[in-house]
């Protein structure tokens, strides 16, 4: 019994050992790469089982990880049949994901090629089109139904059938010529099931370590879905803070947006993230204004510090922002004499608006100082109030 286990353990860890081989070595192989979301050095293969419900011979998701057992990239073995007109090929390739769900890349099994229409091979053209295509999760192949890939012939044509019909003009830019079939199958399994299982075993391991690792990815989308993943997963520390908020600037609205609704009111107990948000509000255009103020009214405590910087640039704001900091204010209480010297010196600003906004924040709240309370009684007699 026990030589039994033992041998079935030696075959397993031979059975990985021999897919992370087929798995890193390219030489001579058809592959076909785009960016890896993250810099982690691959170092073992672990099989995921997994219902597909799709057309292929397996139930395995591959997932490879680092020494330091994260997530690296995940990859499955696909062999399915591409048919139409009951005529049936064969489809032998291994498809990538990073870690985030986004397509990686393809490779062929040793020996294995792309063939089009009468199985000319693919041209390294057109593998280069294959990748640039598969790469596009908003391609229009994800609304095409099989059907729709060839114009139907006209009925008792000769010498055409389905097979060699002609592709409509607006399908045609985004197959591989001679190979829509195979084309949108091999698209429709990347952005299909298998991207969902990839990014749920993602999720499930998920650390702020690995979660700046993905931040720092030179593709975009892979920040959009880390920005989007932090809230409610991983715990924003202070070194995933730092990473969160330079991503707040002009560059990037969308970027920036996410970055801001990456951080929840826990996080906002933080002097130090108050501060962060409290820079690029003084840096950033009036649309990130706006979502940084609103995001530190929902602090469970403004700081001091916050509230006495945030007080003496009141001057050099105006408009909505103005009105959005003052309530700020109003949500938090407890303002120093300081800070509301510095709100009262907007009840001397020329501008009308401005000075009643002033005015109409110190209606509710009982003011001591006597310097704040005569600015009040001028602007009322100023006003004629």
């Amino acid at each position: 019994m026990n030589n039994k286990i033992s041998n079935k353990r030696a075959f397993t860890v031979i059975l990985v050992w021999f897919l992370l081989l087929c798995g890193f070595q390219n030489k001579g192989k058809i592959r076909y790469f785009q960016t890896q979301t993250v810099s982690f050095k691959p170092h073992k293969i672990v099989p995921i089982i997994v219902d597909f419900q799709d057309s292929t011979f397996n139930d395995t998701l591959f997932q490879i990880r680092s020494k330091e057992n994260y997530p690296v990239s995940y990859f499955r073995k696909i062999q399915a049949s591409v048919c139409f007109d009951d005529k049936c090929r064969l489809l032998d390739i291994v498809l990538y994901w990073n870690i985030t769900g986004r397509y990686l890349g393809f490779e062929m099994p040793d020996g294995e090629y792309l063939s089009k229409t009468d199985h000319d091979p693919f041209q390294p053209g057109e593998y280069k089109k294959l990748n640039q295509v598969l790469a596009d999760p908003n391609s229009p192949m994800g609304t095409f139904t099989y059907e729709q890939l060839t114009l139907q012939p006209p009925k008792n044509s000769p010498g055409v059938d389905a097979t060699t019909s002609p592709i409509p003009p607006l399908v045609a830019e985004h197959i591989v010529q001679g190979a829509a079939y195979t084309t949108y199958k091999l698209w429709h399994f990347i952005y299909g099931r298998t991207q969902t299982e990839v990014r749920n075993a993602t999720l499930k391991a998920l650390t702020p370590t690995l979660m700046k690792e993905i931040l720092a990815s030179p593709d975009e989308k892979d920040k959009m879905w880390a920005l989007n993943h932090i809230n409610g997963y991983v715990e924003l520390t202070p070194e995933l803070q730092n990473k969160v908020v330079a991503l707040i600037d002009d560059k990037n609205f969308s970027l920036a947006e996410r970055a801001v609704n990456a951080i929840n009111k826990k996080d906002l107990g933080s002097k130090t993230l108050q501060l962060l948000l409290l820079d690029k509000f003084y840096s950033t255009d009036y649309s990130l204004k706006k979502l940084i103020i609103d995001k530190l009214k929902q602090a469970p405590e403004l700081d001091n510090q916050v509230k006495a910087n945030l007080a003496k640039s009141l001057n050099q704001l105006n408009g909505e922002i103005l009105s959005r900091v003052l309530d700020v204010f109003k949500q938090h209480k407890n303002l120093n004499k300081e800070t509301l010297l510095s709100i009262s010196e907007l009840l001397l600003n020329e501008n009308a608006f401005i000075s009643r906004k002033a005015f109409d924040f110190f209606q509710n709240i009982a003011v001591k100082d006597q310097e704040i309370n005569n600015r009040i009684s001028k602007y009322k007699a100023t006003q004629g109030i």
